[in-house]
C-alpha cells in the first residue's frame, strides 16, 4: 500500500511568522508514524515547507497514494485541511487521515466529509493499527473503524464516531527510532539561525508542569516519559549531521537521566553541538549540571523567560521568579550557551510597560529575545477562560504575533510598539553573540561561514516586522470573533491575577487544577486526574 504523509506549511506566503527564518525543523511526527508502517508499506514524506506550491497536486498524480495523512498545530488548521481536501479531489479512493495537537485539542475544527479519520493523541501505534485495518478494508472502501482506540471516523450512516482514547506508550524505548532516511530529500536543508545543517530528535515527551498558556501538557494528559540516556545517544550518533535540536518540551527535567546522559556522551566520546528546551529555574537551581552539559554538547537553549515581574509569571501558573530568570542568564552565560528566550506582552499594556521589557531585555543576554503576544491558545485554560472575548476565531492569528483579545492602546498604536521589539533589543543580542563566539569559538569555526546566509533570511524578515501595519494588514476582514461581535473591550478581559486567579464570569472560570508538585523529582510524576475529553461526543 502507497502511503503520502504530508507536512503542511504553517501561513500562506507572505504572512508574518518565524518559522522558516529563525528555524526549521524536521517533521520528527511524521518520520515516527511512518517508521511504525513502513516495513510493510511504501511510505514517502512532503515537507512542504520546503516544496513549491504545485508541488502536492504533481505528487498526488504521480503517486497515487492509497492513504494520506498530515499533521496540524493551531496555526496550520486551513492549510493542514487543504492537503486532504486536495486529495480527495484528485485521489478519491485515498483514505485521508489527520493527526496532532489541533486535531487533538480541537478535532471539531477537522469534522468535514473529505477529513476520513481524525486521529487524537500519540500516534505511532494508533497509525499502525489503523493502517492495517485500511489495507484489509479498501478494496470495497470500507472507511470505518470501530475498535481502533484513538480515531473519530464516520460510520455507515455518515455519523462521525468517537472511539475510547488509546493509552500511551509507557516506555518510549519500546517504540523504534524515527527513520531519517524517510525525509532524506530534504537533509541538509534544516536549520537553527547559522546552525545548518541540522537534525532533530525527541528525547522525551509531556511537561510536568502545568502552564495556563500551554497545552502540552493537556495533549500529555499530565505525563512526562523519558528515552533513556543509551538510547538518546544512540540517535545522537546516528546523525550525520553536526547540530541536533532535541525538540522536547521541557528537556530540563530529570537531574537523574541528564547525568546518566553526560555519562554516556562521555563514555562514548560523542562530539556534537546540540540545543534543546528547558526552564529557567531549573538552570538557576542546578549550575553544575549546566556546565557539564555545556562541556558535553549543550551549546543553546530556549527557555520561557516570560515577564520581568513576579505577579505576571504567578498569574501564568508559571512556578517561577524573576530572581531565578537572572540567575538563570548569568550561569548560561558563563558557560558559553547560546540563549533563546521568550517574552510575552499583554494586550492590555501601555506604552511604558513594553518599554520596561525591552530594557529588562538588555540587561541580559538574550541571543534571540522572541517578543510575543500572550495569546488564549486552543486547548489552554486561558482559551476556556477567553473563549467569548476572543476578536477572531481565525486560528492563522494564534501565531503569538497577533493580539486576538481587545488592546487597551489603539491597535495601530499596540503594534507601534510591539513591531519596535527586534530593533529595541539588538543590544542583548549582540552581547550575547559576541559572549558565544568568545567562549565558543569551536562553535563559530564550524557554522560561522553560514552568517551571510541567515543574516539575508533574517533581513528580509524585519523589514516586514518593523512595519506596524503588516500586523494590521494580517488583521484585515479577520476580527469577526465573539468578541468583536459583542464589542467587547479590553475592560472587560479580566486577567488571572496570581496563581489562584482572579475569578472570571462562572461560564468562562478558569480550572484550578490540583497537580502534586515536587521540584525536579528524578522520578516520574504519578499521573493525575484524566483531562476532560475535548473530543465530539459519540452518536448514540
Amino acid at each position: 500500500m502507497r502511503i503520502l504523509l504530508v507536512m503542511p506549511t504553517p501561513f500562506e506566503n507572505g504572512r508574518l511568522g518565524l518559522e522558516n527564518v529563525i528555524w526549521l525543523s524536521e517533521p520528527v511526527a511524521l518520520t515516527a508514524i511512518g517508521t511504525a508502517v513502513s516495513d510493510e508499506h511504501e511510505v514517502e514524506i512532503m515537507d512542504l515547507r520546503l516544496e513549491t506550491e504545485d508541488a502536492l497536486a504533481k505528487k498526488l498524480e504521480s503517486f497515487r497514494p492509497d492513504l494520506v495523512g498530515t499533521t496540524s498545530m493551531t496555526t496550520d488548521v486551513y492549510q493542514a485541511k487543504a492537503v486532504l481536501r486536495m486529495t480527495r479531489q484528485i485521489c478519491p479512493d485515498a483514505l485521508t487521515v489527520i493527526g496532532g495537537h489541533a486535531p487533538t485539542l480541537q478535532p471539531r475544527e477537522f469534522d468535514d466529509a473529505y477529513i476520513d479519520v481524525i486521529a487524537q493523541g500519540e500516534g505511532e501505534l494508533t497509525f499502525k493499527e489503523l493502517v492495517a485495518r485500511w489495507d484489509e478494508q479498501r478494496s470495497v472502501q470500507d472507511r470505518t473503524f470501530a475498535g481502533v482506540d484513538g480515531v473519530c471516523y464516520f460510520d455507515e450512516n455518515g455519523t462521525r464516531r468517537v472511539n475510547a482514547k488509546r493509552s500511551q506508550v509507557t516506555v518510549l524505548d519500546e517504540l523504534p527510532p524515527p527513520n531519517r532516511d524517510l525525509i532524506k530529500q530534504y537533509q541538509g536543508r534544516y536549520f537553527f539561525t547559522v546552525a545548518r545543517p541540522m537534525a532533530s530528535i525527541f528525547t522525551s515527551r509531556g511537561c510536568s508542569f502545568d502552564c495556563n498558556f500551554c497545552a502540552i501538557w493537556e495533549f500529555y494528559e499530565r505525563r512526562t516519559r523519558f528515552l533513556s540516556a543509551d538510547k538518546i545517544v544512540d540517535q545522537m550518533e546516528a546523525c550525520e549531521e553536526d547540530f541536533i535540536f532535541l525538540l522536547d518540551d521541557n528537556f530540563l527535567t530529570s537531574k537523574k537521566r541528564i547525568l546518566a546522559l553526560c555519562d554516556e556522551l562521555e563514555k562514548r566520546n560523542v562530539r556534537k553541538f546540540w540545543m534543546t528546551q528547558g526552564r529557567t529555574d531549573f538552570v538557576a537551581d542546578n549550575p553544575e549540571i549546566i556546565a557539564r552539559l555545556a562541556k558535553n554538547g549543550l551549546i543553546g537553549l530556549l527557555c520561557g523567560f516570560e515577564s520581568n515581574e513576579d505577579d505576571n509569571l504567578a498569574a501564568l501558573r508559571k512556578r517561577n521568579s524573576f530572581d531565578k530568570n537572572l540567575r538563570a542568564n548569568r550561569i548560561l552565560r558563563d558557560n558559553g550557551i547560546f540563549v533563546t528566550g521568550i517574552f510575552m506582552v499583554r494586550a492590555d499594556w501601555e506604552r511604558h510597560q513594553f518599554q520596561q521589557l525591552y530594557d529588562f531585555i538588555n540587561s541580559l543576554e538574550i541571543g534571540i529575545p522572541l517578543v510575543t503576544i500572550l495569546t488564549p491558545l486552543p486547548g489552554t485554560q486561558l482559551y476556556k477562560a477567553y473563549q467569548d472575548q476572543l476578536l477572531t476565531n481565525d486560528f492563522r492569528l494564534y501565531d503569538l504575533l497577533h493580539a486576538v483579545l481587545p488592546t487597551k492602546l489603539p491597535r495601530a498604536e499596540f503594534y507601534k510598539e510591539f513591531s519596535r521589539a527586534l530593533d529595541a533589543t539588538l543590544d542583548s543580542a549582540h552581547r550575547a553573540i559576541k559572549n558565544v563566539a568568545l567562549k565558543r569559538p569551536e562553535f563559530v569555526k564550524k557554522f560561522g561561514f553560514n552568517i551571510p546566509w541567515f543574516y539575508a533570511r533574517s533581513w528580509r524578515y524585519r523589514r516586514v516586522h518593523r512595519d506596524y501595519r503588516s500586523f494590521l494588514r494580517d488583521e484585515e476582514g479577520l476580527l469577526t470573533g465573539p468578541g468583536s461581535v459583542t464589542g467587547t473591550t479590553w475592560r472587560d478581559v479580566v486577567y488571572p491575577g496570581d496563581e489562584t486567579h482572579v475569578p472570571a464570569p462562572e461560564a468562562q472560570q478558569l480550572v484550578k487544577l490540583r497537580i502534586p508538585h515536587t521540584t525536579w523529582a528524578d522520578d516520574l510524576p504519578a499521573p493525575g486526574q484524566e483531562s476532560p475529553n475535548q473530543a465530539p461526543q459519540a452518536a448514540e
